[in-house]
């Protein structure tokens, strides 16, 4: 039986228990990939997400989960083996026990119009800041979905997976 099959009947099989759409959503995105390589937002200065452009957004309530094109990892991560940033391709960005989550699109005349992150079309990341609270921490992301926008995440921190390094940064000097 092939993945998408074997979903299929984990979904009907879980209606017919009484699990709803969200919880089960929530299971297969956990379990669809193990990830080779994770990092946390305490070396949030080491990982570049300039130009990161974000596939999709799924909200629950313990997480909300982005999945991106690929982030840089710079050379002075931990985890980065190479001498300059390296590109991840494909990654997951989660934000754990989320508390608050608000978006908003400027209109041209730069007026902030609310709207729910989930309906970000291809949300293109500028810049990603962190401030901490005390409930938590406030993430900054101002980026570009056809107009320019701002998401704030207020979560407990976030984890970062990925499962390689592909390419050279776009911003490294070539040899």
């Amino acid at each position: 039986m092939r993945p998408i099959e074997s979903w299929c009947v984990s979904w009907c099989l879980s209606r017919e228990a009484g699990v709803q759409k969200k919880d089960f959503l929530e299971m297969v995105v956990n379990q669809v990939e193990d990830w080779v390589y994770s990092t946390d937002d305490n070396y949030l200065d080491d990982v570049d997400f300039h130009d990161a452009v974000v596939k999709s957004i799924h909200q629950t309530d313990s997480e909300i989960i982005v999945e991106i094109e690929s982030v840089n990892i710079l050379p002075q991560h931990p985890l980065n083996p190479f001498k300059v940033a390296k590109n991840t391709g494909e990654c997951r960005l989660i934000f754990t026990n989320p508390l608050a989550s608000a978006a908003a699109i400027f209109a041209p005349d730069g007026t902030p119009e609310p709207m729910i992150c989930t309906d970000f079309k291809q949300l293109e990341i500028l810049q990603f800041d962190c401030v901490e609270q005390e409930t938590g921490k406030l993430y900054k992301i101002f980026g570009v979905d056809d107009q320019f926008c701002e998401w704030k995440v207020q979560a407990e921190g976030f984890t970062l997976h990925w499962n390689e390094f592909l390419t050279n940064a776009w911003f490294v000097a070539p040899i």
